[in-house]
């Protein structure tokens, strides 16, 4: 209780306080029907627009079920780019409508940004923050798990005037010298130290000496949707996060002890920074810390 009392004082608005209790009833209470409320009731027209540029007709099997075929140039009044790629309507909406990975104005990538897409899965987020950056920003998307890479792959293929994506196959860890291994399957694969049915292993890397062997040139925004390994994945960035003062959007949701453990963390290293929290589901998925340096 203490943590979580130490959590909400670090917050700079009632807003990410209120969404943080609401997340945290929601996890520990476990009722069913019971929903986090929302108060952008009015995007919704956003979604049926979205729905509407479907195409039924043209879909793959993923892991998390049927993925369609979406252009985001057919969808009217809305800039959401020009896109192509196989996802969800949903998961459009959450990442390009609700924008899950911005916070008010506040916290976002902008022009000439250069980004960590930690967790790309089929590269939805790597798309939407390379419309945020422009040409003179870069992604740098991170995925280990085959079907997904498969499905990344795909994706970017429909978008090949987009140049500004580099893809690494490694997993974001805290150090670049741990085999690790895949749990799970589509968006919910997790990061293991033990392999499963004999798997190949990948070797984990660390953000830190990604930038330190000149393979990232810096870092301005850091996203981080990688299953439960965020906070090891933070530490393996503490030079980075010290040095660049990146813009950060971290996932919380994946256990009970994110929620305080990751910004208690990350208070402790960047004493200078401001948080909010947002929450992007009706559901206990998609609670995310927001941070960016005071004043900026």
């Amino acid at each position: 209780m203490i943590k979580i009392e130490q959590t909400l004082e670090l917050f700079c608005d009632e807003y990410s306080k209120m969404i943080l209790v609401s997340a945290l009833i929601h996890r520990y209470s476990n009722l069913q029907g019971l929903y986090i409320i929302h108060f952008y009731e009015h995007i919704w027209k956003y979604y049926y627009l979205l729905e509407a540029s479907l195409d039924t007709n043209k879909s793959i099997e993923s892991s998390n079920g049927k993925l369609y075929y979406i252009d985001l140039s057919l969808s009217k009044n809305i800039n959401l780019g020009n896109f192509k790629l196989y996802y969800s309507v949903y998961g459009i909406f959450v990442n390009f409508i609700l924008e899950q990975y911005a916070y008010r104005h506040l916290v976002y990538a902008k022009d000439g940004d250069y980004v960590i897409d930690g967790g790309a899965c089929y590269g939805d987020t790597a798309l939407y923050f390379a419309h945020k950056v422009g040409q003179g920003g870069k992604v740098f998307s991170f995925e280990f798990n085959e079907d997904n890479l498969e499905i990344f792959h795909k994706n970017m293929s429909l978008n090949s005037d987009i140049k500004n994506i580099t893809l690494f196959t490694n997993a974001l860890y805290s150090d670049s010298k741990t085999k690790v291994y895949h749990t799970g399957s589509g968006g919910g694969s997790k990061l293991s130290l033990e392999s499963q049915d004999n798997q190949e292993y990948t070797m984990s890397v660390s953000i830190d000496d990604l930038v330190d062997n000149g393979k990232i040139d810096r870092v301005d925004f850091i996203k981080m949707d990688i299953e439960g390994s965020e906070l090891a994945a933070l530490k393996g960035a503490e030079k980075t996060l010290k040095t660049y003062n990146p813009k950060i959007a971290i996932c919380l949701y994946h256990s009970d002890s994110d929620y305080y453990d990751i910004p208690l963390y990350l208070k402790s290293i960047l004493p200078h920074y401001e948080f909010y929290c947002d929450h992007f589901t009706l559901g206990v998925c998609e609670s995310v810390l927001f941070g960016r340096p005071s004043n900026s």
